[in-house]
């Protein structure tokens, strides 16, 4: 067996509730380096509540989230984010008034490390250069997902595909080291999907970027994933492997909505 990597992320005993009701209780898992994890289950069983608790949105009642030997929870998503953390929402968060290439260069704001001194003599300072870096690595993701015939296009105007492109897009420029990704294939043809997994992968494969993965489509879940968290009704019922998980009887029951009669 090969050696065991490095724990990225440290979830521990999170629960979450919104006046009386439970959408997490005691759910502990972990994220480990370079790996994509999923967290499936039934349509309201947390799994975007723990990215949202994850990234700062929502605040746990109890429980501690670390990363990077911090601990997430009680911080905003600014500071969350600038600890490399960047999120794809299930919904699309791109700014349709504006072009692609403005879209994304939204994303490398908060990679910008020049002041206002700096930005003030801008023409002949170290933030010009910086800023031309940036804008390099922006041609580059831009290349890499395919999208230079759009580049100048406006995104609210672009198909609902190409919108869930540039939105990963611009996560990626934010350069992360863990990328939450919440249905990025949500309302996806088949093409658009295979493409879009294709870009998941690769970002996987040439960056090493940590992800933790909300999908329905279970067939890409398989796919993709090397490990799998399954929550039903806020609690953790399964932890595994692909392989694991899909002859788990509990998750099985929970996906026919049988009762868990299972041992």
């Amino acid at each position: 067996m090969g050696q065991e990597k490095e724990v990225a992320v440290k979830v521990r005993n999170v629960s979450l509730a919104f006046g009386g009701v439970r959408a997490l209780t005691d759910v502990s898992f972990d994220v480990r380096k370079g790996e994509i994890l999923a967290i499936i289950g039934p349509n309201g069983a947390g799994k975007t509540s723990m990215l949202n608790c994850i990234n700062g949105f929502y605040r746990p009642v109890s429980g501690s989230i670390t990363y990077k030997d911090q601990e997430l929870v009680g911080k905003n998503t600014y500071d969350i984010a600038r600890l490399s953390v960047a999120r794809v929402f299930q919904g699309i968060q791109t700014y349709g008034g504006m072009t692609t290439l403005e879209n994304l260069m939204t994303g490398m704001h908060l990679k910008l490390n020049y002041g206002v001194l700096a930005a003030y003599f801008y023409f002949w300072s170290k933030a010009k250069k910086e800023e031309m870096e940036k804008r390099r690595k922006i041609e580059e993701i831009i290349d890499f997902l395919e999208i230079k015939h759009i580049r100048k296009s406006y995104v609210g105007e672009l198909a609902y595909g190409l919108r869930k492109r540039v939105d990963f897009g611009r996560a990626l420029a934010m350069e992360p080291d863990l990328l939450l990704l919440d249905e990025p294939m949500a309302g996806m043809n088949l093409e658009e999907k295979e493409d879009m997994t294709r870009f998941i992968l690769d970002v996987h494969e040439e960056k090493k970027t940590t992800m933790v993965l909300v999908e329905h489509d279970m067939g890409v879940v398989m796919d993709i994933a090397d490990h799998i968290v399954v929550l039903d009704f806020g609690k953790k019922i399964a932890d595994g492997t692909p392989e694991e998980i899909s002859r788990d009887p509990l998750v099985i029951a929970a996906y026919l909505g049988e009762e868990e009669k299972v041992r």
